[in-house]
């Protein structure tokens, strides 16, 4: 089965154009009941196949119900670039998401600015209350991020640039970095997601 039923019509008119060179665009038009500019703007791909169409289509063409059903929902599915942009907004959604959610990011942060800091994620746990898998999960995002860094020798270096106190400011600063990221990406986040 082709993925897409514009690809099914395509070959479908090239079939019939094989058996007869001329049957012409506005012949194949007629046999499914359309607009013979319509059908070409889809053979073309300029124009998704009108939803209101398709089974009537798939009809004239002879198709059984489950090969239309699964061309009905085919045409439901985002092109490649509209799929990997929406896979792109929900990671960085979800990323500026935890930032706001999951206080460990705060507090790894905040602790690695005191003297008496290790760079251990048992010992952040038991400080935090956290568990040793959530601060390794808020580390690596962190790090992911940019908002840390570790130094040759094993140290845990926040690179705000300058002192962080509060953790409101703390999460400004994170999702600026995600709002940074994102835009690698060319992706705007949600307008809820832009500020703390």
């Amino acid at each position: 089965m082709q993925a897409r039923f514009r690809d099914r019509l395509q070959q479908e008119w090239d079939q019939r154009r094989e058996k007869n060179s001329r049957f012409s665009l506005r012949a194949f038009a007629a046999l499914l009941g359309a607009d013979h500019s319509t059908l070409s703007q889809v053979l073309r791909s300029r124009r998704r196949v009108p939803a209101s169409r398709l089974r009537s289509w798939a009809r004239k063409l002879g198709l059984g119900p489950e090969e239309t059903a699964a061309y009905i929902a085919a045409e439901h599915l985002p092109d490649p670039v509209t799929a990997s942009r929406e896979s792109q907004l929900r990671h960085w959604t979800a990323e500026a998401a935890a930032i706001l959610t999951e206080r460990a990011h705060w507090e790894i942060f905040r602790l690695c600015q005191t003297p008496e800091f290790r760079a251990d994620s048992r010992w952040i746990a038991e400080r935090t209350g956290s568990t040793v898998d959530a601060i390794n999960i808020a580390l690596t995002r962190l790090l992911r991020l940019r908002l840390l860094e570790t130094s040759a020798g094993g140290a845990w270096i926040p690179t705000a640039g300058r002192p962080v106190a509060t953790e409101r400011e703390f999460r400004a600063l994170a999702l600026a970095r995600v709002r940074e990221k994102a835009a690698t990406f060319n992706v705007q986040l949600p307008r809820e997601l832009r500020r703390p």
